[in-house]
């Protein structure tokens, strides 16, 4: 007896903090007698930020490099017609890329890009980012739905060769910033240079560096 009176009083002492919906009882029930009843709803949404240049898996991490690569021909050094990459370079080939920013945090997304000084052939020669020349446009396949596919302006390469160019800056929509395109790389081939390959696979400050900022 004194245990089940217990386990009343137990009972009874955490009933306040126990998890109940709302219950309305009408009593006595005429003709068109209403009962309501209420529940609340949240849906959190969280910051999310992404960027994809090149090689890449919409909204998943992908560690992939892709190189552009650019051949002169012999013929037509520094003669100042504009070399477009290797048919394997860029993940659309021939040195074109995909690029995709996707972010909802805030009513803009800065792009930039970043190097760490002109290309070198690792024997004193270099060649300036200046003669790296970029043409943005939308993307002819493999479109997101719901993205804006109008090209997204490259930011410029910095003037001194190093650090941070120029910001592209991207606007959201009803606080959502997505947009695609491409961007297609070609070599302007204005100058007469020592022979050698400039740049590289993370090597000879051939890597340049892009960053989506969200603030």
């Amino acid at each position: 007896m004194k245990k089940l009176l217990l386990m009343s009083i137990l009972t009874a002492l955490a009933a306040p903090f126990a998890a109940q919906a709302e219950s309305v009882l009408v009593a006595p029930a005429l003709a068109n007698a209403q009962a309501a009843a209420r529940l609340d709803f949240r849906i959190t949404i969280p910051r999310v930020l992404f960027l994809q240049v090149g090689t890449g898996t919409s909204f998943t991490s992908n560690a992939s490099v892709d190189l552009i690569d650019f051949t002169v021909p012999a013929a037509t050094v520094g003669n100042g017609t504009a070399v477009a990459a290797t048919a394997v370079s860029g993940n659309l080939t021939n040195g074109a890329v995909t690029v995709r920013v996707m972010g909802n945090g805030a009513s803009t997304i800065s792009l930039n890009s970043s190097t760490t000084g002109p290309m070198t052939n690792g024997a004193g020669s270099t060649v300036g980012w200046n003669r790296i020349a970029v043409v943005a446009a939308p993307l002819t396949a493999g479109t997101t739905p719901g993205f804006n596919n109008t090209g997204i302006t490259h930011p410029t390469f910095a003037a001194s060769n190093t650090g941070n160019g120029t910001a592209t800056t991207l606007n959201a929509t009803n606080g959502v910033v997505r947009e695609e395109g491409r961007w297609t790389f070609s070599y302007l081939n204005q100058d007469v240079l020592a022979a050698g390959t400039y740049g590289g696979v993370d090597t000879n400050a051939g890597r340049v560096t892009y960053t989506a900022t969200m603030p």
